[in-house]
């Protein structure tokens, strides 16, 4: 059956070359197409009545007191005229340097993720793939929710990382769901669960001969650029694997550690040339 709450995008039946090289078509969005609005810009609050209150008050706030001459009070009209016009050439360059460091201080939204494999099916040698249920867990910071401890997160207004699988074959279903949680100043971290159904694409390779220890791996990665946003390893919750629930064990041993590796790739068909951050995390089984 389908998944009621998060219908994939169908990728390509064909295995991509490998969980770590991804193949441009293979994709598939871990997202609701209807949520497919990305704030690339900042999330900022709409033009209006309180951008003059918002700038008055920033002004006021500001670490930096750029200061303008206005020395001389009895002046005849022409020096009036020169005072007026420097003063505003202060106020452009002002603005000017105001939003020279609002730039260079604007960082990459960092994106803790955390996997678990609930569930390891069976491991096909000959056709490199196999079968699992995961719970992917990405969790960030949204100034916008400050305070706001009853506010719910609407991922149609909010921004979200715009998760992409990349190791996928055929139909993965997926179910998404969002949970906040404050800290005592107030500071809300907003996560997104989700629980993978499906058939992923892995290289099997023979690793300390005559021992067979076979990787498998989730590669993910996100539509977002890395001066957007990148992955880091959640150090709060470990990730790992369940070993209870392998329908291989009488063949395979299943490790309960899970690796975390986090690296970057350039997507050769946007314009842009942007790297994209990539996250692979990895179990590991021994027959």
């Amino acid at each position: 059956m389908k998944s009621p709450t998060s219908p994939m995008r169908p990728g390509s039946v064909e295995r991509p070359p490998s969980a770590r090289s991804i193949r441009n078509g293979n994709r598939q969005l871990l997202q609701l197409v209807t949520n497919r609005r990305v704030y690339i810009a900042e999330n900022s609050i709409p033009a209006g009545n309180n951008q003059s209150n918002n700038s008055e008050q920033n002004s006021k706030t500001s670490p930096f007191n750029w200061l303008v001459n206005t020395t001389n009070a009895k002046t005849t009209n022409e020096d009036a005229k020169d005072v007026g016009e420097e003063n505003r050439n202060n106020l452009k360059s002002t603005q000017l340097k105001h939003l020279i460091f609002k730039q260079l201080d604007k960082s990459p939204i960092e994106v803790q993720v955390r996997c678990v494999f609930m569930r390891v099916g069976e491991i096909d040698t000959l056709n490199e793939r196999y079968y699992a249920e995961i719970l992917f867990e990405a969790s960030w910071e949204e100034q916008k929710l400050k305070g706001l401890q009853k506010k719910s997160f609407d991922p149609m207004v909010y921004w979200t990382p715009q998760l992409e699988l990349v190791n996928g074959i055929g139909e993965i279903h997926d179910t998404i769901t969002y949970s906040v949680r404050h800290d005592r100043q107030g500071i809300a971290t907003v996560t997104e669960h989700h629980k993978l159904k499906g058939t992923l694409w892995e290289r099997m390779e023979l690793q300390y001969f005559p021992l067979d220890v076979q990787e498998l791996s989730l590669s993910i990665t996100t539509s977002h650029s890395s001066k957007e946003m990148i992955f880091v390893k959640n150090l709060r919750k470990p990730s790992g694997a369940n070993r209870q629930v392998f329908t291989d064990q009488q063949e395979w041993y299943l490790f309960e550690h899970v690796d975390i590796e986090i690296t970057e790739r350039i997507e050769e068909y946007l314009e842009d040339g942007n790297n994209h951050s990539v996250v692979i995390c990895s179990c590991h089984a021994a027959r």
